[in-house]
């Protein structure tokens, strides 16, 4: 049997995933095949098996199709008409409109939001299968009457331990934003922070990092400071990334909207944790445990005292997150569970 794992857009922060999806179903006994923008080929791992999206399409059993693209539908269509079996990772269903507000989101980019919502709902319906990476995926996709296909099931999102014994001993320094700027990641909360910490000599022993691959223009604050560092304008390699991961104390996810985060996520990889919005909590993250929660991310107060918390008891924090990830996250325990899925 063949396995085509696709992802039509690139994102250099997608690989951890396709390499999870990829190495599970080699383990259930599919001959599998990463099928995916050509961009991603110096980021895949050279024990995996990738042909350009930009080639014919290849044969296949079941295709796991792991990103949202404009390019899925006429895809989609195609595998179907190649008796395809076609499952779908629908990370982001719709939230209620105030959610997007709350997140200081303006009209065009909700708009965008719909019109994308509009192109998700004719993907998971043509779609055999449809995978939901949180309890409140699931309740945004069972609250909405445009998604139409009821073979949808509760699976969080997968990745591969890419911890080494190097990184495992990595000397931590930083506060760290990692991953694209956004508004509703509230990236500008997370800059002003940071300028209010520097310039006011707050909790002088720790240090910021940005590692995105977005472009910004830091002020003069940001850019004169030695306890910040900047990485910007390029694509990080998974070794890039996991290096940031590795030498944070910890990592902000206090983002005004989300449903899911693989932030989150591969953060507890590294033994990480997170401070996040209280109305964030989820399954995966609990507080004083995996994260610190505060019910304000512009409270620069209640940030620092998030910070001195988490480098006060890191250890513990640490070692919670580090189970969460191999307890939640980690797809070799979930081989059999995506098998009887596999089975609807």
């Amino acid at each position: 049997m063949k396995a085509l794992i696709i992802s039509l857009n690139f994102n250099p922060g997608h690989v951890s995933h396709l390499v999870a999806s990829y190495k599970q179903c080699e383990e259930l006994g599919y001959k599998a095949m990463l099928y995916v923008n050509e961009a991603f080929r110096r980021f895949i791992p050279s024990d995996c098996n990738m042909t350009s999206s930009s080639e014919s399409l290849p044969s296949a059993d079941m295709a796991i199709v792991t990103f949202p693209s404009l390019k899925n539908l006429p895809l989609i269509i195609q595998l179907r008409r190649q008796h395809t079996k076609v499952i779908y990772i629908f990370h982001e269903p719709l939230a209620p409109m105030a959610t997007y507000r709350e997140a200081n989101m303006s009209w065009m980019q909700i708009a965008k939001v719909l019109l994308a919502h509009c192109i998700n709902a004719l993907t998971v319906n043509l779609c055999h299968t449809v995978l939901l990476p949180s309890k409140k995926a699931v309740s945004y996709y069972k609250a909405n009457c445009m998604y139409r296909n009821s073979n949808n099931h509760y699976l969080p999102l997968l990745y591969t331990d890419e911890r080494t014994e190097e990184n495992a001993t990595t000397l931590r320094q930083y506060f760290s934003y990692i991953g694209t700027i956004a508004t509703d990641h509230a990236f500008s909360e997370f800059v002003d922070f940071v300028r209010w910490a520097v310039k006011n000599n707050r909790m002088p022993e720790l240090r910021f990092m940005i590692a995105t691959k977005s472009s910004f223009e830091p002020d003069n604050t940001l850019s004169n400071s030695e306890r910040v560092t900047i990485i910007q304008g390029h694509p990080l390699t998974d070794a890039e990334i996991n290096k940031c991961y590795a030498s944070s104390y910890m990592v902000w996810n206090a983002y005004g909207r989300t449903t899911q985060s693989g932030v989150l996520a591969k953060s507890f990889m590294f033994g990480t944790p997170a401070i996040s919005l209280r109305k964030n909590l989820n399954e995966f993250s609990n507080h004083k445990q995996e994260v610190y929660a505060i019910d304000n991310n512009k409270d620069f107060n209640q940030i620092e005292s998030a910070a001195i918390d988490i480098q006060q008891n890191f250890e513990k924090y640490s070692s919670k997150c580090r189970n969460r990830f191999l307890c939640n996250f980690y797809y070799k325990n979930y081989n059999s569970t995506f098998k009887n899925i596999l089975s609807f």
